[in-house]
């Protein structure tokens, strides 16, 4: 037997390299690392569109990069993302009331870069985006991140401290791509959600709400930036809790993208993070199989309502004998903030499903039980 199987398996187990510079003798370097310090992409030598070397300013416009932040302040769950594929950016945000169950969603679209900033990476670096209806500024350092929103209905200021365990990952997408992918919790340093007058969460003529974000807030980090796929489909689980001992918990599953003999999988317990093996995504819904551009239509005011959202989803591992983990959950669906766009050359249809989840998770001798913990889920297939 396999003695390292009877370690849990952590940073501090595995000593995985810390990298300076993810792209070296321009190429990327591929696995999971406790630290990448540098996105380097400009400095990769792309064979991604012909057998010449690319200049830079062609491999910035390959390039895709998204983050994404979801932020828990019971009984409210905060989630806002910026993504460019550079022939358009978007942002969005949605705040969700837990005891009313009610969702309210702010997004806002422009071709190109057009009012964009990027500059460095999710290390040390900023994104910002403005528009009328949604403006969002997010700073990177490498101790912590700042985040300055102002929306039609939400407004967000917030200085989030970093996680010293992170997980870095960076794999083969296609032929010649590749994506590098960081998760990581944070936890709230000082900030506040203001809910506008104008937001369905307050009545007529109420003042807007000021909520204080304390040391107990929590939320979590998905950085991305790659060359990935023209089609790109992926299915994605995340949950961020306290668990009921106490423990502050985050869970991040995936099926897609970073599939290629390294998995983007892991879950953290107070901070420390657990690696966890490929899992499965299945539902009786067929349409989660198998998303195709052509079934295209537009969804209203980005929430969807019909009765499919009540069919479940499964979430598991399958043990061939080398693993001492075991992953198996269900996802029960409530809501969701749908978007659909197809504009011909590009098209996305994107599904971030809020609802709750049941099961388990054996990490070695540690069983993690979900009893109706609620978190998100997400179906995105993507054509760029």
């Amino acid at each position: 037997m396999n003695k390292s199987h009877d370690k849990p398996y952590t940073a501090a187990n595995l000593k995985l390299p810390n990298l300076e510079y993810l792209i070296q003798n321009g190429q990327p370097v591929f696995g999971v690392f406790s630290q990448v310090k540098s996105i380097n992409y400009l400095d990769y030598y792309s064979h991604l569109i012909s057998q010449k070397s690319l200049p830079n300013w062609r491999k910035e416009l390959k390039a895709n990069q998204f983050c994404f932040i979801q932020i828990l302040q019971p009984p409210y769950r905060v989630c806002l993302a910026l993504a460019t594929i550079k022939l358009a950016t978007s942002a969005f945000v949605y705040i969700y009331n837990e005891d009313a169950q009610q969702l309210e969603v702010c997004e806002a679209l422009q071709p190109f870069t057009h009012r964009t900033h990027l500059d460095g990476d999710g290390y040390q670096g900023q994104m910002a985006f403005t528009h009328k209806k949604l403006s969002v500024t997010l700073n990177f350092s490498p101790a912590q991140m700042n985040i300055a929103l102002d929306s039609q209905y939400i407004a967000i200021t917030a200085e989030l401290e970093r996680s010293t365990q992170p997980l870095a990952i960076c794999t083969p997408t296609g032929r010649r791509g590749w994506t590098f992918t960081q998760k990581e919790p944070l936890i709230a340093l000082s900030g506040y959600l203001l809910i506008k007058s104008n937001s369905a969460f307050n009545t007529p003529d109420v003042r807007p709400q000021k909520i204080t974000f304390t040391d107990a807030t929590i939320a979590n980090l998905d950085w991305t930036l790659g060359y990935m796929r023209h089609e790109t489909n992926w299915f994605w689980s995340c949950i961020t809790s306290y668990l009921s001992d106490g423990r502050h918990f985050l869970l991040n599953l995936s099926m897609g993208v970073n599939e290629t003999g390294a998995s983007e999988n892991a879950c953290w317990l107070d901070g420390k993070i657990f690696y966890l093996p490929p899992v499965m995504f299945a539902s009786e819904d067929s349409s989660i199989r198998s998303n195709q551009p052509n079934s295209l239509k537009p969804s209203i005011e980005g929430v969807e309502t019909d009765a499919s959202i009540s069919k479940p989803w499964h979430i598991y591992h399958q043990n061939l004998g080398w693993s001492n983990v075991d992953i198996d959950l269900s996802f029960t669906p409530i809501t969701v903030y749908k978007k659909t766009d197809n504009f011909g050359v590009i098209a996305s249809i994107f599904e971030q499903w809020i609802g709750f989840y049941s099961g388990e998770i054996r990490i070695r001798d540690e069983v993690i039980r979900l009893d109706n913990v609620m978190g998100l889920a997400e179906d995105h297939f993507a054509k760029w």
